[in-house]
């Protein structure tokens, strides 16, 4: 079996086995961009921090930032950006699927196993770092809409610091009608960007799972491309017409999953934050303050409020071709020829 083909399946199996979030306090210095790797001593206590299944992500994530011990969460990933400018899910762009929502296309290097496989929090000393974890979503972020903008932040662990301090709010926004587009992120604002036309804030709550994780599969598909073009993404899927974004490989064991309890709670924190954040926006425009929405999130022993109006495994075809966690790297097994019979010219 090829290298590739081992991390293929290394990754296939870690959706089986993800890891609970846990509580956080950072410890370490000031992130330096670009700066020297870690020392090999400090490589070696990282890797091995990690679960087994989890390991591969050390492997390809090493070369492109450093592993920082934050306890209690354990080993986190903290890439070796512009520590100024860059933020989770912005470069790059947001994929319209049936099945998935919007998944998440990233032109991070290791964008592809980051915004899919695991969550992020900004630390005051440490700036954005990644927890990984085992199970994939189209993306793990929480949705807003404010007028005719939507905005996403990704989630944070449980127990994780809160969003406060973030640079420029915890929300990225873009104008509705741009969300589809490959450029999207490029016209990226922040809250301080939208305009003061009274409009609230409404939190986009399109819960569904994939192997047993719940995610937000954000705005709906028909309100931002139109029904007919949003229909007709859905046949293709289903006849197989269309890449559906998903891993190529399940998992062989139960997925780890992400309980929609869970998914909740860190939602409504995220959305907490852009409601402060809005109202304060609103206060120094000399607007009121913006209210809370009319009905609060669904307690978390309630099943979701509103689902996409088919499940992913209703467009999933099989042997679909693998969602940018593996296209980019990884190639399809390939079916071995039949052998030629004797005496026709097979050595």
């Amino acid at each position: 079996m090829s290298s590739s083909n081992k991390l293929a399946l290394a990754l296939a199996l870690s959706a089986a086995l993800g890891l609970g979030s846990v509580s956080c306090a950072v410890q370490g210095g000031a992130p330096v961009a670009n700066g020297p790797a870690p020392s090999l001593p400090q490589n070696s206590a990282a890797r091995m921090g990690l679960a087994p299944a989890l390991r591969p992500f050390y492997d390809e994530l090493e070369p492109y930032g450093d592993w920082v011990l934050v306890e209690p969460q354990g080993w986190v990933f903290r890439p070796r950006v512009n520590t100024v400018a860059w933020r989770p899910y912005l470069d790059g762009h947001w994929q319209p699927s049936y099945a998935f929502g919007w998944v998440w296309e990233s032109n991070d290097p290791f964008g592809w196993i980051t915004d899919h496989y695991g969550f992020w929090f900004h630390d005051e000393f440490q700036g954005w770092v990644w927890l990984p974890y085992g199970a994939w979503a189209p993306s793990w972020v929480a949705w807003v809409q404010v007028g005719d903008f939507v905005g996403w932040a990704p989630l944070a662990p449980s127990n994780a610091p809160g969003y406060d301090g973030v640079p420029g709010g915890v929300f990225t926004f873009v104008p509705r009608n741009v969300l589809a587009q490959s450029g999207a992120g490029s016209s990226a604002s922040y809250v301080g960007s939208l305009p003061n036309d009274g409009s609230t804030l409404r939190p986009i709550e399109r819960v569904s799972s994939y192997q047993g994780a719940y995610f937000n599969t954000g705005p709906d598909l028909g309100e931002v491309l139109g029904p007919a073009q949003a229909d007709r993404l859905r046949l293709d899927e289903r006849e197989g017409r269309a890449v559906v974004p998903a891993p190529s490989r399940r998992p062989t064991g139960s997925a780890p999953g992400l309980e929609l309890g869970v998914l909740e709670n860190r939602s409504r924190l995220a959305w907490s934050q852009a409601r402060r954040e809005l109202s304060a926006l609103r206060e120094r425009q000399g607007g009121a303050r913006a209210p809370a929405p009319v009905s609060p999130p669904p307690s978390p022993t309630s099943p979701p409020r509103i689902k996409p109006e088919a499940s992913p495994s209703d467009t999933l075809v099989k042997g679909a071709p693998s969602d940018s966690a593996f296209k980019k790297r990884f190639r399809r097994p390939q079916k071995p020829k039949p052998a030629r019979p004797p005496g026709t010219g097979n050595d």
